[in-house]
């Protein structure tokens, strides 16, 4: 066998990074992969090099680096398959039990390996075609959507200059209500709150209801996940409206909407506040709010982890180490979520100091708190990571008051009457998933227009029609759930509700 076929054990080494990218490409910028293939890189390769130095045989060597990387690569992956999962009331997906079974596994493996007389050419050259193989799909997925990602932001960049240029400002700009799109990403309906939290949301209801919001009772979302939520309701209308949903660059559905548009031509500014994930960062608005932190927070610090490099390490045979609770492997992990932490309250602080911005604005502010069952803070808003119901429920109170404080402060600094929706894109992860919170403060009457069941994808049809003399027609409300692995295999659902 070749040299170069004798290689695939850091093929398979780099796939366990690559793949992972791919597989979240949607949800992260690629830099944030960047270190994470690099260690997986150098790990393989020093695997590979130590078993070629001890090992005579350098078929067998090689294939004893793939076995250990397997072994140290996909331990999270089956933990995460088999955690809850129980036989004969024995729960497998604990690392007291998976550790030493892990390891004594690959060990017998790698001894009867080593100790067969094999000649293994044939299955080098088959392991070498199929890490090839399995590397060149996450790459071409990941090619791919980097260039839809290039050719979206460059697209919004030239649009977005051409309206400004040719924009006349109305003399009647003064008089336009500010518009604010705040999304407060997973927030649930009171109904399944109370059913699947036992949190009863009442008194947030009641204190909205009291400022002048309206909460329509049975408000669902169009789409179970953020991508296709906010490219409907930013679009006013459905995914199967652009075209072929398989070939639409949803991303640049939303950063470039029709919603955007209409309201820059109209003489509005966007302010836009940054956003933790991408396809939401309006990096080319008017006045894009950030917290202007370095790129990838010093590539070398690594007592600073990314999100992703922690979901990372979370797949590997260091996860039992999350559960270690040491203090600095407690700092480690929860570095990221400390960050998205920061950023939270960053977003909802200067919220409050966006009226100060002179001129009609469309503000969009996409907050990723309540988010997927995962408590950022607790009831006193204080950092305090945890994925329990209790949890949970001290979250909501906090983002409850904190949200109540951030509305307040804009009606009392605001010039005019504003516009604003505070909205979910999706719900709980549950089967409630499209039951969301949905609450418009429409001033001059605007609510009149409102009903018990109205969906994000008629919201700003809602909103032009009320103040800018508009007549777009209002679409049937349709709720469409699909799953991450096969997001346009649509299934209608609707959940209970009394009006």
């Amino acid at each position: 066998m070749k040299n170069r076929q004798r290689f695939y054990p850091v093929l398979f080494g780099i796939y366990s990074a690559v793949g992972l990218v791919s597989s979240n490409i949607d949800q992260m910028r690629f830099m944030d992969g960047i270190r994470s293939i690099l260690i997986a890189i150098l790990v393989s390769l020093l695997v590979y090099l130590l078993f070629s130095w001890r090992v005579r045989n350098k078929d067998k060597a090689s294939l004893l680096s793939a076995v250990f990387i397997l072994f140290f690569f996909a331990y999270g992956h089956v933990y995460d398959a088999l955690e809850g999962f129980k036989i004969a009331g024995l729960t497998l997906g604990r690392h007291r039990f998976l550790f030493p079974v892990w390891v004594l596994v690959f060990t017998a493996l790698g001894i009867w390996i080593y100790k067969r007389p094999w000649k293994l050419a044939s299955t080098g050259r088959f392991l070498f075609a199929m890490s090839i193989i399995l590397l060149v799909m996450p790459i071409a997925q990941i090619g791919i959507y980097e260039w839809g990602r290039y050719r979206s932001v460059d697209q919004q960049g030239n649009e977005q200059s051409q309206v400004i240029q040719q924009q006349n400002l109305p003399p009647s700009t003064e008089n336009l209500p500010d518009i604010y799109y705040i999304i407060l990403d997973g927030y649930p309906r009171q109904d399944a709150l109370l059913q699947y939290f036992d949190f009863d949301n009442q008194y947030f209801i009641d204190q909205l209801e009291e400022i002048g919001f309206s909460i329509p009772t049975c408000s669902q979302s169009n789409y179970a996940m953020t991508i296709l939520s906010l490219s409907s309701s930013l679009n006013m209308n459905y995914a199967g409206a652009f075209g072929d949903v398989g070939q639409v660059n949803f991303e640049e559905k939303i950063v470039n909407s029709e919603t955007q548009q209409i309201l820059q031509e109209l003489g509005y500014q966007t302010v836009a506040l940054e956003s933790s994930i991408w396809f939401t960062d309006f990096t080319n608005a008017d006045h894009y709010i950030s917290q202007k932190r370095p790129v990838l927070n010093s590539f070398f610090d690594f007592s600073r982890l990314l999100e992703f490099e922690v979901v990372y390490l979370r797949t590997t045979l260091l996860r039992p180490l999350e559960e270690a609770k040491t203090a600095w492997l407690d700092s480690l992990f929860d570095n990221p979520r400390q960050e998205l932490y920061n950023l939270i309250m960053f977003q909802l602080e200067q919220l409050k100091l966006v009226p100060q911005i002179e001129g009609p604005k469309f503000v969009f502010a996409h907050i990723l708190a309540p988010h997927a069952r995962e408590a950022y803070f607790n009831a006193e808003g204080e950092f305090a990571y945890s994925r329990a119901n209790d949890a949970m429920k001290g979250e909501f109170t906090y983002l409850n008051q904190i949200t109540i404080e951030v509305i307040q402060t804009i009606l009392a600094e605001s010039e005019n009457p504003p516009v604003i929706i505070i909205q979910g894109d999706h719900g709980l992860d549950t089967e409630a998933r499209m039951a969301i919170l949905n609450a418009y403060y429409l001033p001059d009457d605007g609510a009149k227009m409102l009903y018990p069941a109205i969906t994000p994808v008629n919201s700003f049809r809602v909103v032009f029609n009320a103040y800018f003399g508009q007549d777009f027609p209002l679409l049937p409300d349709i709720s469409l759930y699909s799953t991450y692995e096969d997001m346009f295999n649509f299934t209608p659902v609707q959940y209970p509700c009394i009006p």
